[in-house]
C-alpha cells in the first residue's frame, strides 16, 4: 500500500506539471435540473423549464465512451433524480453496459430528497438485483437537514420529513434483503442548522446510516446560489458551534474531519484535489466540467465527445491550475476528497505515518478508498 501510494503521489505530480489526465475513474451525471424542493441553500431548481435534460438515448451515448473504460464509481444527482420517469431503465442499462464499457464500475450513488416514496422504493426494488449481479453496490444518499420540522423549512417542502422517514422504512426492508444496498443522509450545513448536528449524526447511528455532513457552498455553477451568501453566512457562533461537532466523536468521517477543522480555524481549507484528473461532472444540458464548483466549461457532448473534452487543451489547462483558483481554498465538498486521497497520495501515507495501520485501515474502509487502491 504505502508503495502504491508513493507512485501514484509521483505520478500525480508529473501529470499535474504537464496538464495531462489520469484514468477516468469517477463521473458524475446531474441527469436533471427539475425538483420539488425550494431549499434554502440550492438554486437549481430556477433554472428555467425551457432548459432541457438529456434524454435517455444521450444518455447512455455518454456511458458508451471509450473514457470510461477505468470508472470505478457513477454518481446520479440532480434536481431531483428520481423525477425522471425513465431513471429505472437508466440504471438497467448502466448494469447492462458495465461488462463491456466499464468493468471496473464498483459504485453507483444517487442522491435523492427521499421524498418520492413510491417511486424511490419501486426503481430501486427494480434495479438493485440487477446491479448485485454485476457487483455494484448502490449507494443512496438522502438530503436530510434536520430532524423533523425544521428539515421541512430548510427543504421548503411542508410533509418533507415525513415523507423522508417513509422513504426510509421502504429502503430499510429492501436492505435487508440486498447487503449491496448502502443508505446514508447528506446534511448541508447552514445557519438555520448549525444547531441540529449532533441529532443527525445521533438519528444517523440509530438507523445504520452513514453521513456527509458539510457547509454549504458558494457556487455560480452547481448550485447558482451567490444571491444567497448574506443569508448563508455564518457567524462566529455558527462556526463555533460547528467546530464543537466536529471535534467530536459523533462525527466518524476522519479525513473531512481534519479539512473542516483547519478550514474553520482559518478560513482557508487545505486538501488535495484531482478535479480534471480522475473525475467529471456533466450537467444535465451535456455541459461538461473538470469541477462542480468552478464555472469552467470544457464543452457539451452533445457536439463532442466525452473523451476529447477529458483530454482537450482548455482540461489542461484546467489540470495544471487546480488547487490555484480563488474558490478552492472555500471548497467543502466532500466528495472531492475520496476521489482525490489515493491519487494525490501523499496526504494518505500522511495519515498513514501519523495515525498508524489500524487508523488507516479504518480510514479506507468507512470512506470506500479500497476501490480506488
Amino acid at each position: 500500500m504505502i508503495a502504491k501510494l508513493l507512485i501514484n503521489g509521483l505520478r500525480f505530480r508529473l501529470l499535474k506539471r504537464r496538464g495531462k489526465p489520469h484514468r477516468l475513474e469517477s463521473l458524475s451525471l446531474e441527469v436533471t435540473h427539475r425538483c420539488i424542493c425550494r431549499c434554502d441553500m440550492c438554486n437549481i431548481w430556477k433554472t428555467p423549464a425551457t432548459v432541457s435534460d438529456l434524454d435517455l438515448t444521450e444518455w447512455l451515448a455518454v456511458l458508451r465512451s471509450p473514457a470510461l473504460r477505468h470508472l470505478k464509481e457513477l454518481d446520479i444527482t440532480g434536481g431531483e433524480p428520481f423525477l425522471r420517469s425513465d431513471l429505472g431503465e437508466l440504471i438497467r442499462q448502466i448494469a447492462a453496459l458495465q461488462p463491456d464499457h466499464f468493468p471496473a464500475l464498483r459504485t453507483l450513488s444517487i442522491t435523492t430528497n427521499a421524498l418520492l416514496t413510491e417511486r424511490v422504493a419501486h426503481i430501486v426494488r427494480e434495479s438493485i438485483g440487477p446491479l448485485h449481479a454485476r457487483g455494484i453496490d448502490m449507494v443512496l444518499a438522502c438530503g436530510v437537514d434536520a430532524v423533523g420540522k425544521l428539515h421541512d423549512r430548510i427543504r421548503n417542502y411542508p410533509g418533507a420529513w415525513g415523507h423522508f422517514e417513509q422513504t426510509l422504512s421502504a429502503l430499510n426492508d429492501i436492505r435487508d434483503k440486498h447487503a449491496n444496498l448502502i443508505l446514508g443522509l447528506k446534511t448541508t450545513i447552514v445557519p438555520l442548522n448549525v444547531h441540529e448536528l449532533q441529532r443527525i449524526a445521533e438519528f444517523a447511528a440509530e438507523h445504520q446510516l452513514f453521513t456527509i455532513i458539510s457547509p454549504c457552498i458558494l457556487t455560480p455553477n452547481r448550485f447558482a446560489n451567490l444571491d444567497k451568501a448574506k443569508d448563508l453566512r455564518f457567524s462566529p457562533a455558527d462556526i463555533k458551534k460547528m467546530i464543537d461537532f466536529y471535534k467530536s466523536p459523533r462525527f466518524a468521517w476522519s479525513g473531512h474531519r481534519e479539512a473542516m477543522l483547519g478550514y474553520l480555524r482559518t478560513g482557508k481549507i487545505v486538501k488535495p484535489c484531482t478535479a480534471g484528473f480522475n473525475t467529471l461532472f456533466a450537467r444535465h444540458n451535456g455541459e461538461i466540467f473538470p469541477c462542480p464548483v468552478l464555472a469552467e466549461s470544457l464543452g457539451n457532448v452533445r457536439s463532442q465527445s466525452l473523451e476529447s473534452l477529458y483530454r482537450c487543451t482548455a482540461a489542461n489547462r484546467f489540470r495544471q491550475k487546480v488547487g490555484a483558483f480563488a474558490e478552492c481554498s472555500q471548497c467543502t465538498e466532500p466528495g472531492m476528497e475520496r476521489i482525490a486521497w489515493p491519487l494525490e497520495g501523499f496526504t494518505l501515507l500522511g495519515f498513514l505515518a501519523e495515525r498508524g495501520g489500524k487508523d488507516f485501515r479504518d480510514l479506507v474502509r468507512h470512506m470506500g478508498l479500497d476501490k480506488y487502491l
